[in-house]
């Protein structure tokens, strides 16, 4: 009789830790990654206006193209499957978050004065429409990061110098399989990007 009973308490204190060691453990493990969120900065190093020049009002309306209306950090694989990288936020939805990015751009170039609408003296700002086709990663067949891909077409419209076309995209590899890597890969071709933009609005026709 005492042995059985000694036995069941062995058992007994067994299966307890056992449960505290689990209910331990999954307070610190799960099988969802933890979310970081990633930021991205304007472009530095764009040719600045000389201080006796007038900053040209300009109204940035930009759009993306179904698909990339996320905040999700997206990969494009080689069979066309739009896949998120996991635990992995932009700061913002793409269209406020690259929107931000260039207004930014453009103001600290010192050539543009960015508005949030039209003057009220019946004078209209210039208009820069933009779409977003292209700001996903690159996949391989087996999954990996190949590179990334950012594409920003649209037009200029300002005044006499009538509707300008604009176009740009560009592609920087990646090396390591490493979101820290692959964000720095984002910022780099945004920034050759909206170089790209700024020149093109500021070549004369």
């Amino acid at each position: 009789m005492f042995r059985f009973r000694s036995n069941t308490f062995t058992l007994t204190c067994f299966l307890a830790i056992a449960f505290a060691l689990t209910a331990c453990s999954g307070l610190t493990q799960s099988d969802r990654p933890a979310l970081k969120v990633w930021w991205l900065q304007p472009v530095s190093g764009a040719p600045r206006a000389d201080d006796s020049s007038t900053a040209v009002p300009v109204i940035l309306d930009l759009k993306v193209v179904p698909g990339l209306d996320s905040n999700q950090v997206l990969a494009l694989s080689s069979d066309a499957q739009l896949i998120p990288y996991a635990g992995a936020r932009w700061a913002d939805y793409l269209p406020e978050l690259v929107a931000s990015l260039i207004n930014r751009s453009l103001q600290a170039s010192g050539h543009f004065a960015v508005l949030q609408e039209r003057t009220r003296n019946g004078a209209s700002a210039c208009e820069l429409r933009l779409e977003l086709t292209e700001f996903f990663a690159d996949l391989d067949s087996g999954g990996r990061t190949r590179g990334v891909s950012v594409d920003i077409g649209g037009h200029f419209r300002c005044g006499a110098s009538g509707t300008r076309e604009l176009g740009s995209r560009a592609y920087v590899g990646v090396d390591a399989e490493q979101m820290n890597a692959i964000v720095a890969a984002f910022q780099k071709a945004l920034d050759q990007v909206t170089l790209d933009l700024i020149h093109q609005m500021n070549t004369k026709q």
